[in-house]
């Protein structure tokens, strides 16, 4: 394993540069918190996601880190309102959000409602160019979550592809709060969905580096993780100075 992970991230930037860290336990609290984003900051993940309430301090925290701030939109559901999924981007955008992970409406999706699902998604993207268009700060990058664990292939198919059509950078697997996470079999499938130039991000029960290296395999450009000081610190144990 361990030439093969030096052969997938040579350099530590590599993996740093895929990793999405991520806390959004409704339990968790401030102190944790801020443990948190200082951690992430001093790490330099590639983004950082935590819950809406705490973006302001989230913001303070990240501010000359690198890292970019990272928001969940409808999470961990999906089937709020359009106008509050525009809400709730506003908000993000407004605390220095750069990427906006919105879940889609799944029980759209499944009722075969797929103006509803892509207008979710459309009203959202909408936002985030208009937005990169009057800050002139960047590309806001906004993930479409299709929660796979309930989905058909024919679903994530379509599900899939009005992401793509509706203006979405990348799908992404899970929420992380479903009954299952990220399968590599799904990555795959969505890999060959949406072509090469198209993000997928997996996300939901990756907690070790071997699973970080098999999703990236399958196909995956970014991952989601609440572990990844810890996958960060077991990559480093593989680096040639730090052995013995």
């Amino acid at each position: 394993m361990v030439e093969e992970a030096l052969e997938m991230f040579p350099t530590v930037g590599h993996l740093l540069h895929i990793l999405d860290a991520t806390m959004l336990r409704p339990e968790a609290t401030e102190r944790e918190y801020l443990e948190f984003l200082r951690e992430a900051a001093e790490s330099r993940f590639r983004c950082v996601f935590v819950p809406l309430y705490y973006l302001p301090m989230a913001r303070m925290e990240l501010e000359g880190s690198g890292v970019a701030l990272g928001a969940p939109i409808a999470f961990p559901f999906g089937y709020i309102s359009s106008d509050d999924k525009k809400a709730e981007a506003v908000f993000a955008l407004q605390q220095g959000a750069g990427e906006l992970d919105m879940v889609i409406n799944v029980s759209a999706l499944r009722s075969r409602r797929y103006e509803r699902v892509s207008g979710d998604i459309e009203a959202v993207v909408g936002l985030a160019r208009r937005y990169d268009t009057g800050k002139g700060e960047g590309h806001i990058v906004v993930k479409a979550i299709l929660e796979t664990c309930y989905l058909s292939r024919q679903e994530m198919r379509m599900g899939a592809m009005l992401a793509k059509e509706a203006g979405a950078d990348f799908v992404k697997t899970s929420t992380g709060f479903g009954p299952a996470g990220a399968d590599e079999g799904d990555v795959a499938f969505l890999r060959e969905v949406v072509g090469p130039g198209f993000g997928v991000k997996a996300s939901g029960g990756i907690r070790d580096l071997d699973r970080v290296m098999r999703m990236v395999r399958a196909g995956a450009s970014r991952i989601g993780t609440s572990s990844a000081t810890e996958i960060l610190h077991e990559y480093l144990r593989l680096l040639p100075w730090n052995k013995g």
